[in-house]
């Protein structure tokens, strides 16, 4: 029993990654025109904000924490060892008050989908624009 749940347990780690690569994918154009004050309500307050004569820079920094799990193989003197953290900077460019760009830089990607650990930051949003609870970009 043990060896048949091991690849659905893997199989559930990767969707949730690549659930994360998804809405980070789909926030790169979806938050674009974004007020500032509703990045603020959604996202929170930057870790780090930089002025230039192009618009202002607001930076967040999250890190996953770390996830695994360790299973022996029946029969094998082996086991399996599946782990994951992940840590993203999420800088966004504003505009007149409006998000332009969204950059995504990821030091270690959260499973093996690009840009999965930047979703945290983005998903507050992502969900708030689907319900209607922020203004339309």
């Amino acid at each position: 029993m043990q060896r048949s749940l091991l690849p659905l347990l893997c199989l559930a780690l990767a969707s949730c990654g690549a659930g994360d690569a998804v809405i980070a994918s789909s926030a790169r154009t979806a938050l674009v025109g974004l007020h500032a004050d509703d990045l603020r309500l959604c996202a929170g307050i930057a870790d780090r904000e930089a002025r230039s004569p192009g618009g202002v820079f607001w930076t967040y920094d999250r890190s996953l924490p770390a996830f695994g799990f360790s299973s022996p193989i029946p029969g094998f003197e082996a086991g399996v060892n599946v782990s994951g953290a992940g840590e993203c900077r999420v800088t966004f460019h504003i505009v007149d008050d409006r998000v332009r760009r969204i950059g995504y830089a990821s030091a270690r990607e959260a499973g093996v989908s690009p840009d999965a650990a930047c979703a945290p930051v983005v998903r507050g949003c992502m969900r708030m624009l689907r319900d209607g609870s922020l203004g339309a970009p």
